[in-house]
């Protein structure tokens, strides 16, 4: 008896739901990456407010979000929190939420532009942080993507134009650090986002990490400004919801997808926030910029297409996917 043809099933070549929702998740975390950094860099310039007070805003903000989503959706989760399930959460968002400070900070002593570069090695401290854990092997390829990444960002960053007033050595030192300590999350953080669930592992490290940050703003005895714009108020409010959507949307596809892949997807953001920088901020472009940022995102492109070998240890899907 001939089988009968299942018209309800997937059609030939068609990418199943479960899989394009991790996609998405990535373009929504690029759209929102590509605009925070200009308005962070606007609020700095044009609002009374200083990188700390900045940052402990944008992530208290980004704390209510998402302790009010979570008490709807994942109240249990919360209350299922032992004290060393909530140490080990606090440990892992200083790498993520605690970087923020950092990165503000590295900001307001260099330009957007500058800031898009250096972060768009992000893919390559990831792949070599994957290395380290033994969750990857280096080859040859690997080896020259890093190379041809890094020498393009010293081109763009120590020839590109110098900004009157902002010690760029200095500020790009600051955006490093914030770019390693990204990667570090992006490694970290699967596992303990699977075993907790997005809602209460980024609702804990929002709230630890706020009380560190506003302990120091305590420390430094700066007090919050009360005369702020209705403009630079809504850009504190931006900045902190757009931050929490970045961790969800984050999390969201750390749990399908390789940490490699997730920091593949992070080439686009260089592009987007230097448009953004040149349009919205008159930030200069230089054909050192140009030259720097495309032998950046070649090198992590090709750092992805370097045949890596997954080490029979870990996990299947640590490993890079085909293109």
């Amino acid at each position: 008896m001939p089988l009968q043809s299942d018209r309800s099933g997937p059609k030939p070549g068609a990418r199943p739901l479960s899989q394009l929702v991790p996609i998405l998740c990535l373009v929504g975390v690029i759209t929102l990456v590509s605009a925070i950094t200009p308005a962070i860099k606007y609020t700095l310039q044009h609002g009374a407010v200083d990188f700390l007070e900045l940052a402990s805003s944008r992530v208290v903000i980004g704390f209510l979000f998402l302790a009010g989503i979570t008490t709807w959706l994942d109240f249990r989760g919360l209350r299922a929190l032992r004290p060393r399930h909530i140490l080990q959460l606090t440990l892992l968002g200083m790498l993520g939420v605690g970087a923020y400070p950092i990165g503000a900070w590295g900001l307001a002593y260099t330009s957007v532009t500058h800031f898009a570069i250096i972060y768009s090695l992000l893919p390559t401290f990831t792949t070599l942080i994957s290395i380290g854990c033994g969750k990857d092997r280096i080859t040859v390829a690997t080896v020259s993507g890093l190379l041809l990444s890094w020498t393009g960002c010293l081109l763009a960053v120590t020839t590109g134009i110098s900004l009157p007033g902002m010690g760029l050595g200095f500020g790009d030192a600051l955006i490093l650090l914030f770019t390693v300590m990204m990667s570090c999350y992006l490694v970290l953080s699967p596992n303990i986002v699977k075993r907790f669930g997005v809602w209460t592992s980024n609702t804990t490290m929002f709230g630890t990490a706020s009380l560190v940050i506003l302990a120091g703003v305590a420390t430094r005895g700066t007090a919050p400004h009360a005369g702020l714009s209705f403009e630079v108020a809504g850009l504190l409010l931006f900045i902190g919801t757009a931050t929490a959507g970045v961790f969800l949307l984050r999390s969201r596809a750390l749990q399908s997808l390789s940490p490699a892949v997730v920091g593949t997807y992070h080439n686009l953001i260089p592009i987007c926030t230097i448009g953004l920088a040149y349009l919205w901020l008159s930030e200069s472009v230089t054909i050192y910029t140009l030259l720097g940022a495309i032998a950046v995102v070649a090198g992590t492109e090709l750092v992805r297409r370097a045949p890596v070998l997954t080490c029979p240890s870990a996990a299947p899907s640590l490993a890079l996917p085909h293109n």
